[in-house]
């Protein structure tokens, strides 16, 4: 059996005052929700404006770097590397020979040579390694004096390797002759050509 409504009204009675509460709520949330955003949102332009302004300098700044960066980058790949490579080891073997201790070198070949030996001339060669490749040209007063002479140097550790090149006779009383022998200076400096 169907149940009887008694609904005397003329239209359906609907009670939106629930709904309005809600609405109404929801308005007044959403409006303050809205203003709380927009407050943060000048706050947060109010005090990031230092901050900002401090990371547009700081980028400002980089870029500049990078185009002084570039212009050095630049100007390194216009040097000439292996002109200024052998300058420099030019340079370098100048100062090695202007370096080079000359009173030390004849102190320890008066020490070496015999007493009738006299040197002529010497002639240096600068080596890589720190050694100096010399050239010795004598005069003793006799035959044997070439002979004492290389003895000498190979009983001298700060002499190596001599070699005799050439012994002609002078006079009765004077023989000449061409000594190489590689010599080791107390502070050798290399040199590289």
């Amino acid at each position: 059996m169907k149940s009887l409504h008694l609904n005397l009204a003329s239209r359906p009675y609907r009670d939106y005052k629930p709904v309005y509460a809600v609405v109404v709520a929801t308005s007044l949330l959403i409006a303050f929700l809205m203003l709380n955003n927009v407050d943060t949102y000048y706050r947060y332009v109010s005090e990031t404006q230092t901050t900002r302004s401090k990371i547009a300098q700081l980028d400002a700044e980089t870029q500049s770097e990078h185009r002084r960066a570039a212009a050095a980058d630049a100007q390194l790949r216009n040097v000439d590397v292996v002109a200024l490579d052998s300058e420099t080891k030019f340079i370098n073997a100048r100062l090695a020979e202007r370096a080079f201790s000359w009173s030390e070198l004849l102190d320890r070949l008066e020490r070496v040579l015999p007493a009738d030996v006299r040197i002529k001339n010497i002639t240096p060669t600068f080596q890589k390694t720190g050694l100096v490749h010399l050239e010795l040209s004598c005069e003793g007063k006799r035959p044997d004096g070439m002979l004492q002479t290389l003895n000498g140097l190979v009983a001298d550790k700060n002499f190596a390797d001599p070699f005799p090149h050439n012994e002609a006779t002078v006079s009765a009383d004077a023989y000449s002759f061409t000594i190489g022998v590689d010599y080791k200076p107390s502070v050798a400096r290399v040199v590289e050509k």
